[in-house]
């Protein structure tokens, strides 16, 4: 006969302890799904009254938020009434221009300032952070002037790119993630013949897809959002981005919340979009950032 294996017995949580974790679960959870409601709740009320109709109260007690008369007749509206294709147009060329270039030139800049050794590395970088705390205000006047007397792209799309072409932020954040690459990588490309260019490119930047996908999405959602620079430089309703051009809804839909949830969902959608696209790469690059960085 061949001897019983004896098992050690499973630990067991007491009781109350198990009950004590559980409760802080619930507890946590609740917080969490307490936060999200009070988040999202704005857009949803906005999202359902951008449907309603003629005969839908906006304000009623008690509210009503799914619309009993449905309608795209405010977004019919909106359309009709504003160049909406024009302003989408230039804010999809304008966003998508600067989300590319200000990804490539910060991955860029942030390459050698993580793996190269050269004489004022950290006193470049680190002035680089100390202009991240002045806040854009004070340099809008310089940069207005330089804009309209030397650059002279006033009132045109391009002065919408130029200044955003590359970030400190993403400067900083890229850096993270190129000091998180084992250097051998790169002894290895080099022993290989391969350039710095081509280390970078083919090597690097393959390693820390999800940090650049972190920065497009930071970069799409801030220049989407912007709109105290465009509407200090474009005028001319061709060459307005949808953050500015929509603005005319203040007067054109004073009195109109049913045109005006419509133009803010035809705002808010496409970073909706964009942001489920690369929700894992997003995710998965703040992690990365988080636990190497």
């Amino acid at each position: 006969m061949t001897p019983s294996l004896s098992r050690a017995p499973a630990l067991r949580l007491p009781l109350s302890l198990t009950v004590r974790r559980g409760l802080e679960t619930l507890l946590v959870y609740a917080v969490l799904a307490s936060v999200a409601v009070i988040t999202v709740f704005p857009f949803v009320w906005v999202f359902f009254t951008s449907f309603k109709g003629p005969n839908d109260p906006i304000v009623s007690v008690p509210p009503q938020l799914i619309p009993q008369d449905p309608t795209l007749g405010n977004y019919l509206r909106v359309w009709n009434q504003l160049p909406v294709w024009r302003f989408y147009v230039n804010s999809l060329l304008a966003t998508g221009t600067v989300v590319v270039c200000n990804t490539l030139l910060s991955s860029l800049a942030a390459y050698p300032l993580a793996k190269m050794r050269f004489p004022g590395r950290e006193a470049i970088f680190y002035l680089l952070l100390a202009t991240y705390i002045v806040p854009p205000v004070l340099t809008s006047i310089p940069s207005f002037v330089l804009a309209v007397t030397v650059f002279r792209y006033y009132d045109q799309l391009p002065s919408v790119i130029f200044p955003y072409l590359a970030g400190v932020l993403n400067i900083f954040l890229l850096r993270q993630a190129f000091k998180a690459v084992p250097d051998d990588l790169i002894d290895a490309g080099r022993i290989d013949g391969a350039g710095e260019l081509r280390i970078w490119w083919e090597i690097l930047m393959p390693i820390i897809r999800p940090s650049l996908a972190t920065v497009a999405i930071i970069t799409f959602v801030e220049q989407w959002n912007n709109f105290f620079w465009p509407s200090l430089m474009l005028h001319t309703r061709e060459n307005m981005t949808l953050q500015v051009g929509l603005v005319a809804l203040q007067g054109a839909f004073a009195n109109d919340a049913r045109g005006i949830a419509a133009g803010v969902v035809m705002t808010v959608v496409p970073m909706i979009l964009f942001f489920a696209a690369l929700q894992r790469q997003f995710i998965r690059g703040l992690t990365i950032g988080g636990l190497k960085g």
